[in-house]
């Protein structure tokens, strides 16, 4: 089976072009950013919703109320951004927005509409999610999953800290 999938990912590398080696960390990682969207995009496309909308309004589900800010802060989104996705889902009358408690900020929120849809896309997303986790195996996918935390962390360190003295340029 292990010969199958490689077998099958060559082709497909060969068919849809390799990642490129750009020997850069961030353009790699966009690279494989675009290539995960273009998928869970064509898999969202028939409910309305891309992927960028739909991990937002998941998080709201899962969540509740949260605020343009925290929102932003949770997906590494700059206000512009989030500014753009959130006035979207507001206009398709997927979310609203409330004032905070303390009225210093608006907090926002799936309406009964967002629900709807959102319960609608779910199951195109767990295609999406299925058909990406057949090309690999169980240790590929949780490798995955510790690489992007890795990378995350790591960046934010630098981000926070700089470069450590012992680091080779």
């Amino acid at each position: 089976m292990r010969r199958d999938i490689r077998a099958a990912r060559s082709a497909a590398g060969a068919a849809a072009g390799e990642l490129t080696d750009l020997a850069c960390a961030c353009a790699t990682a966009r690279q494989v950013a675009r290539v995960l969207t273009h998928l869970y995009d064509s898999r969202l496309r028939g409910t309305g919703i891309e992927a960028a909308q739909f991990a937002l309004m998941m998080t709201l589900d899962k969540e509740g109320p949260s605020s343009q800010a925290a929102l932003g802060r949770r997906y590494a989104i700059d206000k512009t951004t989030i500014s753009r996705n959130l006035k979207l889902l507001q206009r398709n009358g997927w979310i609203d927005a409330r004032r905070s408690p303390d009225m210093r900020e608006r907090q926002f929120a799936l309406t009964a509409a967002g629900r709807k849809r959102l319960a609608a896309a779910k199951p195109e997303w767990k295609k999406a999610q299925a058909e990406l986790r057949s090309w690999m195996t169980a240790a590929e996918w949780d490798g995955m999953w510790r690489a992007f935390k890795t990378v995350t962390s790591a960046a934010q360190a630098v981000k926070r800290h700089g470069v450590r003295k012992n680091a080779r340029l």
